[in-house]
């Protein structure tokens, strides 16, 4: 991640400017207003003391994921709000092995953690929640609904948390929840994925090669 110079200080500055950001976004620009659920797995095995600089570094990541030139639009993750998950609730979002279960449990927490003012500072548009329990079969880094963004009960993804390249899996999960669609499937960009592309159906993105497929950008652009 060196490319990625001051990326903690961007990202913490951008947390404590969120309301203002929101208020100023450019005409050609979309904000994207995140809750961010860090689960206990996550937590654990990062330590409580690191934890947050990590995970802010992360979204950060994201963020340019969706700065990047052949999205064709602007887009701003931006994080409005951080819940680190307890044992016990963390133990019951997830069920092991069942991925639209726990999507749909996590979803309906995120739901119920929502501010009833939407002008409320920490309101959000979008959650995203982290977790290193197998909520999938092996293998499975995400899991998410198409289109859900507009949707208060749909706008949340799961993903499976394993480092600094889960960045792509949360650019890939938010991805759909905006539309798009796996390369390859449904669309004609399946000869994209091996260069790389965000919205392959296993995503092989890394930081040295990534883009947007022409399909990713026409169907947000379909969405937005």
């Amino acid at each position: 991640v060196g490319d990625l110079p001051n990326s903690l200080e961007l990202m913490t500055e951008r947390l404590g400017d969120a309301e203002r950001k929101r208020r100023h976004a450019r005409k050609d620009d979309y904000n994207i207003e995140v809750l961010l659920a860090v689960d206990d797995s996550v937590v654990r095995f990062h330590g409580k003391e690191h934890v947050q600089n990590y995970v802010l570094t992360l979204m950060n990541i994201v963020d340019e994921i969706y700065h990047d030139e052949s999205l064709g639009v602007h887009i701003n993750i931006v994080l409005v709000r951080m819940i680190m998950v307890g044992y016990r609730q963390s133990v019951s979002l997830i069920e092991r092995g069942n991925p639209s279960r726990s999507l749909e449990q996590v979803c309906r927490w995120a739901h119920s953690q929502q501010r009833s003012d939407p002008e409320h500072a920490e309101y959000h548009d979008h959650a995203v929640f982290l977790t290193r329990q197998d909520f999938g079969p092996a293998g499975m880094q995400g899991y998410a609904p198409v289109t859900g963004m507009c949707h208060p009960l749909r706008s949340c993804t799961l993903n499976h948390e394993d480092g600094f390249s889960s960045a792509f899996v949360v650019a890939h999960e938010t991805g759909h929840v905006l539309g798009m669609e796996h390369d390859g499937q449904g669309n004609r960009c399946a000869d994209e994925t091996s260069m790389g592309s965000i919205m392959a159906p296993l995503v092989q993105a890394a930081f040295h090669r990534y883009h947007w497929s022409r399909c990713s950008k026409q169907e947000l652009n379909r969405y937005i």
